[in-house]
């Protein structure tokens, strides 16, 4: 009878090992992911994901700060720039052109544009660049200094070219809103010693100016501004100028 006992010791302790096992050990199982399903996160646990802080770029600063049609009394601040001097006159006559000019052909176009004093950014060069919009801004228009009086010493921006022209068409475009209002349209006379004056404008309120007037052999024309816009009129501008022989 013992001796039974005795064989079966091994085969009790076998199974008594297997079930301490499978108690402290437990399976591991594993669920697949759905095919195109993001993986599970790992992040530590009381670890949070930040989201990226979008960046900011300072916006550029517009070259205009005085051109708000609404704004009635805010002026530029920005120094005072060096006048252009007006031109000394010639004492010799320049070269007439032998070539007939090209149906609708812009004699500015091909000058050279100075002014008697310029705003910071509103260049001379503006008014024969090829651009007629009358689109407000130091992109589109010639515009005189600040501290300057075109109502007691007027404010000039002329273009001059190379060889006599016969001109009898002018037109000058000016800025939405902020119009030319009273001016004179000048050519250069044959000699260069002075500007004759072909067109006096008061209370203009057009952006397109067309001028027609007998024509003259100039070398160049030149806009004389005395007023601005009602809202800002010691600011005179000017977008563009065309010179052309019909």
């Amino acid at each position: 009878m013992s001796l039974i006992a005795r064989k079966n010791i091994p085969a009790a302790l076998a199974l008594l090992t297997a079930t301490v096992l499978g108690i402290v050990v437990p399976t591991a199982t594993a669920t697949p992911n759905p095919e195109g399903a993001a993986a599970p996160l790992t992040s530590a646990p009381g670890s949070v994901k930040l989201s990226p802080v979008p960046s900011t770029s300072s916006q550029p600063v517009p070259c205009d700060v005085h051109t708000s049609p609404t704004t009635t009394t805010t002026t530029p601040s920005t120094p005072r720039p060096t006048y252009t001097p007006a031109p000394a006159g010639l004492t010799t006559f320049p070269p007439s052109s032998s070539t007939p000019p090209l149906p609708g052909e812009n004699f500015a176009r091909t000058g050279y544009a100075t002014a008697s004093s310029t705003f910071t950014g509103y260049n001379a060069y503006r008014v024969n660049d090829g651009d007629t919009s009358a689109e407000v801004g130091c992109d589109h228009s010639w515009s005189s200094a600040k501290d300057r009086s075109p109502t007691t010493t007027p404010e000039w921006v002329q273009v001059r070219w190379s060889t006599l022209r016969s001109v009898s068409h002018i037109v000058v475009f000016t800025s939405d809103g902020y119009q030319l209002r009273d001016f004179d349209v000048q050519v250069l006379h044959g000699n260069e010693g002075w500007w004759d004056t072909v067109a006096t404008y008061n209370y203009n309120t057009n952006t397109k100016v067309n001028v027609w007037f007998g024509a003259r052999n100039t070398r160049g024309v030149r806009i004389l501004a005395k007023v601005g816009p009602s809202h800002q009129p010691l600011y005179v501008r000017v977008n563009e100028i065309q010179a052309f022989a019909y």
